[in-house]
């Protein structure tokens, strides 16, 4: 007997997650591939991490629930510390939602519902915790359709609910009022993962799910210090009642966030303008990239409230985005699944990026 056969079946088929070597090309690519932010820190966040750098007790284990920056985030948010858990990334908060709800309560595996298309870890994370993943599928352009997800929650019956709003790879926002509805039918654990909605509507305020988490029992909303130009940092965090929160907090491994990534997200919130200088340019570049890939034959553009845009292309997305890459611009093929036929993501890059991925593409295309 080989200790392979106590591995979880779940994990054939899988594979691990490997993105470009970037090193490799030397610097030379426009890395539009990841949703990341194109801009660097600047000088005056540069001087305000190093002031608290002077002051980390770096010997010592940072606060185990992360408590100070919880404090800071319910500030912002309108909610109180003990509705916030902190995750290495919103997607460590996902998993330990599957984590400590999959008990399965009618003896069956549990299930996890979502849309498709969407983040495709959402069915990875649910295989790998012996859930049964159940996407139901989006019209032609990407909407929700309340009456067969509503049917799809009435026959399944998930233990986890899960919608990206806005949607990645799509970009579209859905409309709360809809998951609102949604969320009231169901019993689930019904999480909606905010990671692009500083770039949505009217923002922030706007269109977060935030305020309604006092009103519908099971509602749970995901944020991300990632998609708003701190990636490196692994910081996200899961927003729910205190009572769902705190027994969540039990399946969190202690000091899942480092003394470093607390404390720069504790600076970074300090200066809310800078904060929202930066999501308003990012918003401006979409813009304008948007409008430049309006004006290429044969592309079609799909309205996006996020970091990226989605496109359609006139050919295979494969071969066109060897072509791009040759051409020194990484974009995301995203054209594995079927509703995504010919489709690749563009993240949202810096001026000159994004004119380089125009002139590309049309060159690509030709």
């Amino acid at each position: 007997m080989s200790w392979l056969e106590h591995l979880r079946p779940e994990l054939a088929g899988l594979s691990p997650l490997r993105l470009h070597d970037y090193a490799a090309d030397g610097g030379r690519l426009a890395r539009l591939d990841c949703n990341e932010l194109p801009f660097p820190v600047s000088e005056d966040e540069l001087r305000d991490f190093r002031a608290v750098f002077g002051e980390l007790s770096l010997h010592r284990y940072p606060d185990v629930s992360g408590a100070p920056l919880r404090q800071v985030l319910a500030a912002r948010w309108g909610v109180t510390p003990d509705q916030i858990l902190l995750g290495n990334g919103s997607i460590e908060a996902l998993a330990l939602l599957m984590t400590a709800f999959g008990g399965g309560a009618s003896g069956k595996p549990p299930s996890v519902l979502y849309p498709d298309p969407s983040f495709p870890h959402y069915e990875i994370i649910a295989r790998t915790n012996g859930f049964r993943p159940i996407a139901i599928p989006l019209d032609r352009i990407f909407r929700l359709d309340e009456r067969r997800f509503a049917a799809a929650i009435d026959e399944h019956r998930p233990a986890v609910v899960i919608f990206a709003s806005p949607n990645n790879p799509t970009g579209n926002l859905f409309d709360p009022k809809v998951l609102e509805r949604l969320a009231r039918r169901t019993d689930a654990a019904f999480v909606v993962d905010e990671a692009y909605v500083d770039f949505a509507g009217a923002g922030d305020c706007a269109s977060t799910m935030i305020p309604r988490i006092s009103e519908i029992p099971g509602l749970f909303v995901m944020r991300t210090f990632s998609k708003i130009g701190f990636a490196g940092l692994r910081v996200g965090a899961l927003v729910g009642a205190p009572n769902a929160i705190a027994e969540l907090d039990k399946v969190r491994l202690p000091w899942n966030l480092n003394a470093t990534s607390l404390a720069l997200a504790k600076v970074i919130l300090s200066r809310p303008k800078r904060l929202r200088l930066r999501v308003e340019s990012a918003i401006g570049l979409r813009r304008a990239l948007d409008a430049e890939l309006h004006g290429i034959p044969g592309i079609t553009v799909f309205p996006s409230e996020a970091n990226f845009i989605l496109v359609r292309t006139p050919l295979p997305a494969r071969l066109l985005f060897e072509r791009l890459l040759a051409r020194g611009i990484l974009v995301k093929d995203v054209s594995k699944a079927a509703p995504l036929d010919r489709c690749l993501r563009i993240t949202i890059g810096t001026t000159s990026e994004n004119a380089r991925c125009v002139q590309a593409l049309r060159d690509a295309l030709r």
